[in-house]
């Protein structure tokens, strides 16, 4: 009897077997939003280590179409200060890969989520001509190239996941995938803070072309229904969130997501290896 009881207690305190992924590729603390998509606390960020290892299994990358003059740069939205050239990323994974040691916390591959932003200008509603749309495909899979030569030429296990809140995004990607990739990559769809509290939510049905692997679900706007939906079509769950919360953790216990992409990525490494 106390051996069950010890049983049940060592279950209960047990983690979920989450990856850690630095939101916006800012994770150094004290975590400050400003500085999210630039490429200082991008490199800053791969430095991170914890236990002797680097803190996290993976890294975002934002892209997004300056629809002003139809060029891919390394941004959240047109806040953001810098605006380099969306390759600047991925050059500094590449040097990243070619160092000596491991680059990720545990053994599984290297996850490089690769958002592509709906939008193209301040305004949230302003979204891609078909032609721009090709132009950002374009623009991911130089990114991917990148990566994916750089994880071939030093024997990295890396996966990029590919997503965006738009499925034609999505769907430009599929037609403009090249000849050769030498690194497995997957779809994902992104469901966010529900309409009318925000305009890039879509529904599911949006994706109905792709063969999206998972969805990325903000850990405290999740739905029955939704949550239903992308179970009923066997598709793993992620989470996204700048701040962990009580009720964040919550979630992440209930739901078990394949990875939490977060700013705090220190105090959510630090609470699944307690």
């Amino acid at each position: 009897m106390r051996a069950a009881s010890l049983l049940v207690a060592l279950a209960a305190c047990s983690r979920p077997d989450t990856l850690v992924v630095c939101h916006n590729g800012n994770c150094k603390e004290p975590v400050d939003p400003e500085n999210d998509d630039s490429i200082e606390a991008f490199r800053e960020s791969l430095t991170l280590e914890q236990d002797g290892r680097p803190l996290f299994d993976g890294i975002e990358i934002d892209t997004f179409w300056r629809g002003s003059d139809d060029t891919c740069i390394y941004a959240h939205d047109l806040a953001n200060a810098e605006q380099l050239p969306a390759i600047e990323p991925a050059n500094e994974l590449a040097a990243f890969f070619a160092r000596s040691g491991p680059i990720g916390f545990g053994d599984q591959p290297f996850l490089v989520s690769m958002e592509m932003k709906s939008f193209i200008s301040e305004d949230t509603t302003a979204v891609h001509s078909p032609e721009q749309r090709a132009l950002h495909a374009a623009c991911e899979w130089q990114l991917y190239k990148v990566i994916a030569d750089a994880a071939v030429a030093n024997n990295r296990d890396v996966k990029i996941v590919f997503q965006a809140f738009a499925g034609n995004l999505l769907e430009a990607m599929i037609a403009a995938t090249p000849a050769d990739t030498p690194v497995p990559f997957a779809y994902a769809g992104i469901q966010g803070v529900p309409a009318p509290l925000d305009d890039q939510t879509r529904p599911l049905a949006d994706y109905r072309n792709v063969p999206i692997e998972l969805v990325e679900l903000h850990a405290q706007w999740i739905t029955d229904a939704q949550y239903e939906a992308i179970e009923s079509a066997n598709q793993d769950v992620a989470f996204f969130m700048f701040s962990l919360t009580n009720e964040s953790f919550a979630a992440i216990e209930q739901f078990e997501p394949v990875y939490v992409t977060t700013s705090e990525a220190t105090l959510f490494r630090r609470w699944l290896e307690r």
